[in-house]
């Protein structure tokens, strides 16, 4: 009959929300409550500082929103789920076999660990930031630093390909920062001359075709020219020089290496080659 009917329909709907309630501290209501003000928090929280990060001047400020990111999505999660009843038992079985998930966790992660640790390192102790020119000697690798992260360091080189080292890799590395700042950089250029040649009329070409380059950059000490190799073939002459930055260097001593053997051509004297004589 219909009084029945509604007997078992109430049964069936206090048995659900019993059943609901069960789940959450609280209670159904509360819980959902909660967690949704943990999510509007989170939201506002986000906002908050994703927006303070931006206005401020960091120089890894990708790095930092990153770390933000996780501590933040970390905190909503497990603020969510400490909402929920039976979680409870899953937590007490993990903790109970925290020795083996720990191994596990701990050799799954160890390398990427041990990345982030270094990318850390580089973050705060800043061998080097994005834009600079690196050499890592070990690899023989030289390019720009285009991006740093907590795993990895990402290098554009000379021939504008992308390589992406780990931080780990960064950390055993000698690194050589090109782009150090200074108020000057200094470069070296070297020919030889045969033993036949004017070296006094050698050194002045060098110092006079690198003096009047507009890439060079008087800092008040005059161009240095120096013998550093008497070789079987010929003399080695070296010129030290200054320019602005590491770019201007490397311009510099290409362009002047062709002003300077025409230069020696007009004037006689002779880069030694190797010579063939053939007699009868």
């Amino acid at each position: 009959n219909r009084n029945t009917d509604i007997i078992i329909t109430r049964w069936i709907m206090e048995s659900t929300i019993e059943q609901l309630d069960s789940l959450f501290k609280g209670g159904f209501v509360n819980g959902i409550l909660t967690i949704l003000f943990y999510i509007i928090v989170f939201l506002i929280a986000n906002h908050l500082i994703t927006k303070f990060i931006r206005q401020r001047e960091f120089k890894h400020k990708e790095a930092v929103l990153r770390i933000k990111s996780v501590l933040l999505w970390t905190l909503l999660i497990f603020s969510a789920l400490s909402q929920i009843t039976f979680l409870q038992d899953i937590a007490t079985t993990l903790l109970a076999g925290g020795g083996i998930v720990a191994v596990i966790v701990g050799l799954a992660s160890q390398e990427a660990a041990s990345s982030a640790v270094s990318g850390m390192m580089i973050l705060m102790s800043k061998p080097f930031k994005v834009g600079d020119t690196i050499i890592l000697k070990e690899y023989d690798l030289r390019g720009k630093v285009t991006e740093i992260t907590l795993s990895h360091t990402v290098i554009e080189t000379l021939e504008k390909n992308l390589i992406m080292i780990p931080n780990t890799l960064v950390n055993k590395a000698i690194v050589e920062n090109m782009t150090h700042e200074t108020e000057y950089k200094i470069a070296y250029l070297s020919f030889d001359v045969s033993y036949e040649s004017d070296l006094d009329k050698a050194s002045e070409i060098m110092k006079e075709v690198i003096t009047n380059h507009p890439l060079y950059y008087d800092v008040g000490k005059e161009v240095k020219i120096h013998c550093t190799e008497l070789k079987d073939s010929g003399i080695t002459l070296r010129a030290r020089m200054t320019t602005r930055n590491i770019d201007d260097s490397f311009e510099l001593c290409c362009q002047c290496r062709l002003q300077i053997k025409k230069a020696f051509d007009e004037a006689g004297i002779e880069i030694p080659y190797p010579h063939i004589t053939l007699t009868k």
